[in-house]
This record gives C-alpha cells, structure tokens and sequence, in this order.
C-alpha cells in the first residue's frame, strides 16, 4: 500500500525546514548570510560546463524551438526567416540581483509511517540517487532551520536595511517546452523571472530570497544576527536515512528525533 505524504494531507506547498550546504558554518550561524548575484552562477555552469550548483539559464528568458521572422524598418517586408532550437535572453541588471539560496523541505517529500491525534510521524521519501546527486553536488555536511523563526529575522533585518526582496520557492519547468505558464510569467515583466530554472534541477527543492532592488558585483554580506539557537548541524547521509523520524504536529509545528 502506498504511504500518504504530506502533500496529500493539507500540507501541499508548505515548507516545513531549511536546509543549508555549507563549509562556512560558524559564519552561518553567526548569521552571516553571503548574497551572490545572479551572474556569479551563471559563471559557473559557463566556466565548468556542468548542472548543478550553477545554471547559466538563471534570471534569463527561455524559448524553445522558435521560428524567427526578419523585416525591414521602413517597408516592414520580410526579408528572412528560419527556426532556432533554441534562444535566451536576461536583462543586464537582473544579474546582478544579490540572492540567498536554500533547500526546502515540502510535503512532497515525506511520507507519513504513523499519526496520532497531536501528530503526524514521517521520514523522508527522495529516491537515492536524488540523494547521491545532492550530496555530490553541495556535500555531505548540513545544518537545519526551522522555517518561521529563520524567515522572521530575515525579513526583519531586510525590512530594517529598506531593501526590497521577494522570498518563495523555486518552481520547476521543462524547458525543451514553451509552457503558458512561464511564457505568461515572462510576459508580465515582474519578479517571477527570479523564481524559474530547468526542470534539471528540480531535486534541489529550492527556496531563495531575491533582494529586488539592489546590483552588486561581490557577495553582499546581510547579518541576521545569532541562529545558532534555531539550526542544527547534521551529516546529509544519515539526515535523509530512516535514522531519523520527523514529527509534525496537525497544527505545523516540527521536531525532529
């Protein structure tokens, strides 16, 4: 029999944990959080060549299979046409758009293995080598946040800095398809172009906070302040393993033993 997940229980798009792959964990917890922009991952799938922790489509418009028409200015004749597999296209300064990056914890990916009448007992279900690309690409050491009081301070010390920002989770999309929904989001010309990647990198399960306002050139260091008290440092293998049960309470609150 299959097992109920969150999502399938009243918790669909909720976020129950953050999760952070880092070396720098003493700055982390410090709250030091270091905002790279845009073009810093862009770089890094354009340096190496390979998916992962960069992405060359980030902040970027993607079209699919295209036929491309040409006409002159004055008489608006057509003068050339032909078909591109594929074209992408960013504006200058959403590149430098600073962001923080984290992976989520959703519903989708817990399993429910018992319930009482205060809570919900799960594990999680990702398959392994979801698990193996992950720890591969971002490493074997983790630290977790609970969710509202990180929010809380970080839009806080946002608020208090006057930065504009949107914070939300990634959404996913085929990009070998020209969907209504991303060509709609494009479309509209707002924040939503921040919150788009491939597809390819949907194991990553990302949650990201995209100061809107602002352009830099290096990482811009925010300081929430001390998170020690809200974060715990894990080993990935064993955080993902049936080692651990996370118990949510009916009303959303989280523990994990």
């Amino acid at each position: 029999m299959k097992r109920m997940k969150m999502s399938d229980v009243g918790f669909k798009g909720q976020v129950f944990g953050f999760i952070k792959f880092t070396p720098f964990v003493e700055s982390f917890l410090s709250g030091d959080l270091y905002m790279n922009n845009f073009k810093k991952y862009i770089d890094i799938e354009s340096a190496s060549g390979e998916k992962g922790v960069g992405d060359k489509f980030e902040a970027a418009h993607v079209f699919t299979e295209l036929t491309m028409n040409f006409f002159t200015q004055d008489t608006n004749e057509l003068i050339m046409s032909g078909r591109t597999k594929k074209l992408n296209f960013r504006k200058n300064i959403n590149e430098k758009r600073p962001l923080y990056c984290m992976f989520a914890i959703i519903g989708d990916m817990l399993k429910v293995v018992n319930e009482d009448e205060k809570y919900y007992y799960t594990k999680f279900d990702l398959p392994n080598e979801q698990i193996d690309k992950m720890i591969r690409e971002f490493g074997d050491s983790l630290i977790f946040v609970t969710p509202s009081q990180f929010i809380d301070r970080i839009t806080r010390t946002l608020n208090e800095k006057g930065y504009a920002y949107r914070g939300g989770l990634v959404k996913y999309d085929d990009y070998n398809i020209n969907s209504s929904a991303r060509m709609s989001s494009y479309k509209n010309q707002g924040t939503d172009i921040y919150f788009w990647k491939d597809k390819y990198f949907e194991n990553q399960y990302e949650y990201r906070i995209v100061l809107t306002d602002q352009e830099v050139d290096e990482a811009l260091i925010v300081n929430i302040g001390d998170i020690s008290d809200i974060s715990t440092i894990f080993n990935a293998n064993e955080f993902f393993s049936d080692k651990f049960e996370i118990r949510l309470r009916k009303k959303g609150n989280l523990s994990i033993h």
